[in-house]
């Protein structure tokens, strides 16, 4: 295992010779000018203030105030809480960045921060390999999360989040707000960044319940057109005639548009009149009539309609991101999608990962929909226990995030104390989720592994970690139920009674 010094030597080197930063590991994305194009070092935003910096006793970590003194930033080191709260108290700093490399410790740090000094923006230094510890840093009052091992760039990320935590809509939006703390994840917000500095289509291609949306929300967020409005319109379940009013104002007549010309003709009360200038977000684009696929379809290749009040035509400015199922290039094939209107959606495509592939986010969005359950029922905010958080991040969520929001909300309207439990989770979830979607995307081996993990986890989840009755039930004996845990690496706290 290499120290801590050898890995920042490399990144430092890596850095010397491209010259600027490749890669990012970015936790929690704001879509804000976090989702910006990646800076380079030297055009990182500075700091306006000094940062209060609580280091873990187990992990030197000297480069941080390296990196951002770099930035600009003025760093004050603190060996205990205690010192860190004395100085919050005699003069003001604008990021009290605080290690997480000793848990135990540094939570109830974050949480007496946050309880005597609650303007001060707190940020924790989290490992991505622990996100049980990176939920319950953001339920103590955590706002930003930088991950171990960082680079630069992730440094510049923090510091913009910073900066634009000035009360602004854009970065004030919770429905543009990004979790990326798995690997998965990262690749989508490396998309989003990228999405959001070009002006082509966006065709989202995920499971329902992934976050499509709020997907499409970041990248609308983040780029030139935030200033403008973002619709939405679902394409499913909904009549053609029906739809065409939704989307352009008026349901087809035969010859609506002057003879020849071929332009469509828009009314004002039509989602494309209304997003002139900003983003039409057109949620199972597949599931639209075909005639409404051709029209949206015209719009896209004029740039230009024939307003209906007036009958003059008019620039139309509309930037379209669609979601679709990961069955598109079927869709088209089937005939479900028009191929005119594939070819010019799919100019940007980003493939959203399901819940169950993206795990070490589930304690992020855990206690993101907590929060959000708690306030709209009107009660505190609860936490929810280790062994609860690893039973939430073992299911399936077939539904994805969608199940996960629903079951929260649930757990924040019906459980009492202040502290949800595993018995409390096992009351109300589903363990076994139903059947999910099937991964063609993997070789059979790892298929066969994830199967197995999911199995083993409901199994044990079942017998409240009674290894001997799980082992039965699986049809194994216990040395191999034990053997498999360890190869799959199943959450080792599901062996655990229930506490």
């Amino acid at each position: 295992m290499p120290t801590w010094h050898s890995q920042d030597a490399r990144l430092h080197a890596r850095e010397r010779a491209a010259g600027k930063i490749m890669s990012s590991n970015t936790t929690t994305l704001r879509a804000s000018a976090a989702l910006a194009s990646p800076p380079e070092t030297h055009d990182a935003p500075a700091l306006p203030g000094a940062v209060l910096f609580v280091p873990a006793v187990s992990r030197e970590r000297a480069a941080v105030r390296e990196r951002l003194g770099r930035m600009g930033a003025s760093v004050t080191t603190v060996v205990s809480v205690t010192d860190a709260l004395r100085l919050l108290g005699t003069r003001p700093f604008a990021l009290c960045l605080v290690d997480l490399a000793d848990d135990r410790q540094a939570l109830p740090a974050i949480r007496l921060v946050r309880t005597q000094h609650p303007h001060v923006p707190i940020a924790a230094i989290v490992d991505p390999s622990h996100p049980l510890v990176a939920g319950e840093a953001l339920h103590y009052g955590a706002v930003d999360l930088l991950p171990w091992p960082f680079e630069a760039r992730d440094l510049a990320t923090l510091l913009t989040n910073t900066v634009d935590r000035q009360p602004s809509p854009r970065s004030q939006d919770p429905d543009a707000l990004l979790f990326a703390h798995s690997a998965p994840m990262r690749l989508v917000a490396e998309a989003v960044r990228r999405a959001a500095d070009s002006s082509g289509c966006v065709c989202l291609c995920g499971e329902p319940g992934t976050g499509r949306e709020r997907i499409a929300k970041a990248i609308h967020s983040a780029s030139a057109r935030a200033s403008h409005a973002f619709v939405s319109v679902d394409c499913a379940g909904v009549g053609p005639d029906d739809l065409e009013r939704r989307l352009f104002g008026q349901a087809i007549e035969r010859r609506q548009t002057p003879r020849g010309s071929g332009v469509e003709r828009v009314g004002r009360e039509g989602a494309i009149y209304a997003a002139r200038g900003g983003t039409l977000y057109l949620a199972n684009v597949h599931h639209a009539p075909a005639r409404v696929q051709a029209r949206i379809a015209r719009v896209l290749r004029d740039a230009e309609v024939v307003l209906a009040e007036t009958r003059e035509t008019i620039d139309i400015d509309v930037r379209v991101m669609a979601s679709a199922d990961g069955a598109l290039e079927k869709a088209v094939a089937d005939g479900h999608l028009r191929e005119d209107l594939y070819d010019r959606l799919v100019a940007i495509r980003i493939d959203v990962p399901p819940l169950r592939r993206r795990r070490e986010d589930v304690p992020l969005l855990a206690v993101h929909f907590l929060r959000r359950a708690s306030a709209a029922a009107g009660v505190p905010t609860k936490s929810v226990s280790r062994s609860a958080m690893a039973l939430l991040s073992a299911l399936p969520w077939p539904g994805n995030a969608r199940d996960l929001r629903s079951l929260m909300e649930t757990l924040a309207e019906t459980v009492p104390a202040p502290v949800i439990q595993l018995e409390d989770v096992l009351a109300h979830a589903s363990l076994d989720g139903g059947a999910a979607p099937i991964d063609t995307g993997v070789t059979l081996r790892d298929a066969r592994a994830r199967f197995e993990h999911d199995c083993i986890s409901a199994v044990l989840i079942k017998h409240h970690g009674r290894v001997g009755d799980a082992a039965k039930a699986l049809g194994i004996q216990r040395t191999n139920l034990y053997r498999k845990v360890r190869q799959l690496n199943v959450a080792r706290s599901l062996l655990a009674t229930r506490r």
